[in-house]
């Protein structure tokens, strides 16, 4: 168990410099590391759908997940619409002229291109919205505030969890630590608001607070989706590139459900 514990501590500092590294450097290394995620979360939940006898055609998800980034960067927001599109056809085109393809594989193909592809290009629109210290303290909020509603989650739920939060999906959840949850979530805002020392973007301290708050609860409907899918699939974690985390989607579930609202409130607030 103590061993266990380390390990997890450990790779979740490593997994932290990784993050401030995409922070400061931002530019292409950060497109590159967004284009990775979202490849290989693409790749493990084709891989744990595959495990429930699915035939996923997964092409155009993978051919998305690679490129979008890009192609934001490079030609903007009406080229990776229509490479969105085109994606979609071809997975429908597919099964046209492929009578061995179930309609079942190629909805769950198209179901790709939204979860998590469409997460994904939220998570990027965050990074890339407003100027430099607008984008970075997104980022931060996009992480900080599911994460730590992650975090006092489970010390909170394994220490007074007493009552099931939604056994039917997670059996370990617990109604104490979905309460943690949210006040992790606005731990994670009052962080954010912290540094911006290093990033004035001159987000208020209640805005921050509020924004954490719901970040900490639609965070666990995330974490709680990707447990329904593991659930269908028949499968504990999504991979294990990350010894004591999981996988990437493992990770990023609760993120990734947060990206929009955090990329809607740094839009919309005045500056």
């Amino acid at each position: 168990m103590v061993n266990d514990m380390l390990k997890r501590v450990v790779v979740g500092a490593i997994l932290i410099l990784f993050f401030i590294s995409v922070l400061l450097l931002g530019g292409w290394y950060q497109c590159a590391a967004f284009s990775l995620a979202a490849l290989m979360s693409a790749y493990e939940l084709c891989r744990a759908l595959r495990q429930s006898e699915r035939k996923v055609f997964a092409a155009p998800a993978y051919v998305l997940a690679a490129s979008y980034c890009a192609v934001y960067r490079l030609l903007g927001s009406r080229a990776l619409l229509l490479l969105w599109l085109a994606c979609a056809l071809f997975v429908c085109g597919e099964r046209v002229f492929n009578p061995r393809r179930a309609t079942q594989d190629t909805l769950l193909g198209l179901s790709l291109l939204i979860y998590p592809a469409a997460l994904h290009v939220a998570l990027m629109l965050v990074a890339e919205q407003g100027g430099f210290a607008a984008s970075r303290l997104g980022l931060i909020a996009a992480f900080a505030m599911p994460l730590a509603g992650d975090t006092f989650a489970y010390f909170i739920g394994i220490s007074l969890g007493r009552r099931k939060l939604c056994p039917e999906l997670s059996p370990n959840k617990t109604v104490a630590g979905g309460v943690g949850g949210l006040v992790g979530g606005m731990a994670g805002g009052l962080l954010a608001f912290f540094l911006q020392g290093f990033f004035p973007a001159g987000a208020p301290l209640l805005e921050l607070l509020a924004l954490g708050l719901a970040c900490g609860a639609i965070g666990q409907v995330g974490d709680l989706f990707a447990s329904a899918i593991k659930r269908y699939a028949g499968v504990k974690d999504y991979g294990y590139i990350f010894p004591g985390h999981g996988g990437v989607m493992d990770r990023l579930d609760s993120v990734l459900f947060c990206a929009p609202i955090v990329y809607a409130v740094f839009t919309l607030r005045p500056h």
